[in-house]
């Protein structure tokens, strides 16, 4: 007789109870595949940016941006220029309001100011003083232009092979103690113009934050993230066309303008600006004089806290400038801008003599000429559009001035009178090698047959 057969207590109940066995070890290698997909994915993220870091198989344009900003029309301007200028102008928007009303008057005629780069009435000036030399400007001023701001315009001109003989810098007190701005690398300018020139010499100084240093260390280390905005602006225009081709805008009487966004989203790229958006026109005296406009409560802000660290910094800038300049053998001339006596009252007196002494010992240290024209018997509010910007009239006085100074000045009336004879003779090369090929161009009738 066959012996019975005994189960397993435990496994008769738990084929009674339908129990599922507990997962054996076997499903361990599932998690250690998981980190290997994690390792394999990094691994092949170094190495496209280690390939793209040396060969940069994307032909990125530095010059292009997400916005058209100041700075923007002003570099795209210069860059598309075959002009030579030997003589640049930077500064806040107290030296382009003076070159905007004053040229806008002397040309007789609106100018857009996404199209003007230059200061017309000062090269009249000096063709007028230096007569057997020629003139051309060409203005890297801006509005809120910083001397960070400034150095790295300088730069970037330099970069399109357009070097200056004279650098002229109108400077204001607000240059350097504007409340409204924490760091240099704030700025819209300075955002944009990073991308065209390098600026590992001054970045100790131009992010304040650790964050922001770090940010900026990972932008020069990871390529893909460096320019993840030229990314995304391809993806934008592949996007773009991609809506446009399969979903065309619809007819209309009038079509949807740059002005209607900004009537419908005026925060939306607050920076940007447009052709005959910021327009100088002719003005006469009696129209100036009656639309002075009191900005004391815009100063009040911008006086209000001054940071001594924005203040060093900024001078730390100057420094940089007169180094930059004596490198790339630029004379640099610094210009005090005209303000009115309401504008000092808000500052204090101590205070601008302050910024005054220390920007003549700046001056004296770094051997540059200063100009100072903040002259209150010879400017007047009638001068002036609000309590630190020229009008058109002020603007004019202004250049006669500047003009008078660099004359009277032994060193910079010389090289001012080489350069504009320099470019003389360049201009006539320029059309005598014109004309000689011109004349050796064969015509039709001269040919001969070769048979």
């Amino acid at each position: 007789m066959p012996s019975p057969v005994v189960l397993d207590e435990p496994s008769i109940e738990a084929a009674q109870l339908n129990v599922v066995p507990e997962p054996t070890p076997a499903a361990e290698p599932r998690k250690w595949k998981f980190r290997s997909t994690f390792l394999l994915a990094g691994a092949v993220f170094l190495a496209m940016n280690a390939m793209m870091s040396f060969f940069t198989p994307f032909p990125f344009d530095p010059y292009k941006f997400n916005y058209k900003g100041w700075t923007w029309w002003t570099f795209n301007a210069l860059r598309n220029s075959d002009r030579i200028s030997n003589i640049a102008l930077v500064g806040s928007s107290t030296m382009v309001s003076a070159i905007a009303g004053c040229d806008a008057n002397f040309q007789k005629r609106g100018l857009d100011l996404t199209e003007h780069h230059r200061a017309s009435y000062l090269e009249h000036l000096l063709k007028k003083r230096y007569p057997k030399g020629e003139f051309e400007t060409f203005s890297l001023s801006a509005p809120g232009q910083m001397p960070s701001d400034a150095y790295i315009s300088l730069k970037a001109m330099v970069a399109t092979s357009s070097r200056p003989d004279v650098v002229i810098y109108g400077l204001a007190p607000r240059d350097f103690i504007d409340s409204t701005l924490s760091a240099p690398g704030d700025t819209d300018a300075f955002r944009y113009l990073t991308r065209i020139v390098n600026i590992d010499d001054v970045a100790q100084r131009v992010f304040r934050s650790p964050l922001s240093k770090l940010d900026w260390c990972f932008q020069r280390l990871v390529f893909l993230y460096g320019n993840s905005l030229d990314f995304r602006m391809a993806l934008t225009d592949g996007a773009t066309a991609i809506v446009d081709a399969s979903l065309p805008r619809p007819w209309s009487k009038k079509p949807f303008t740059w002005w209607d966004r900004r009537d419908i989203l005026p925060g939306y790229l607050p920076a940007e600006i447009h052709p005959e958006a910021v327009m100088a026109g002719p003005i006469d005296f009696e129209t100036a004089k009656s639309k002075y406009k009191d900005n004391t409560v815009e100063y009040i802000q911008r006086y209000k806290q001054p940071d001594d660290h924005v203040y060093k910094t900024q001078m730390y800038f100057m420094g940089k400038i007169a180094d930059y300049c004596r490198k790339e053998r630029i004379e640099l001339v610094l210009v005090n801008m005209p303000v009115t006596l309401q504008n000092l009252r808000i500052l204090t007196p101590t205070k601008y003599y302050d910024y005054l002494n220390k920007l003549q010992a700046f001056s004296m240290m770094q051997k540059i000429s200063l100009y100072d024209l903040n002259d209150f018997t010879r400017y007047s509010q009638l001068d002036f559009h609000d309590s630190v910007h020229l009008n058109a009239f002020g603007g004019q006085k202004f250049f006669e001035d500047v003009s008078k100074s660099m004359a009277s000045d032994t060193r910079v009336n010389e090289l001012v009178l080489m350069s504009g004879e320099h470019l003389a003779k360049h201009r006539a090369l320029a059309v005598s090698d014109a004309a000689r090929r011109l004349a050796n161009k064969a015509t039709p009738s001269k040919q001969q047959v070769p048979f």
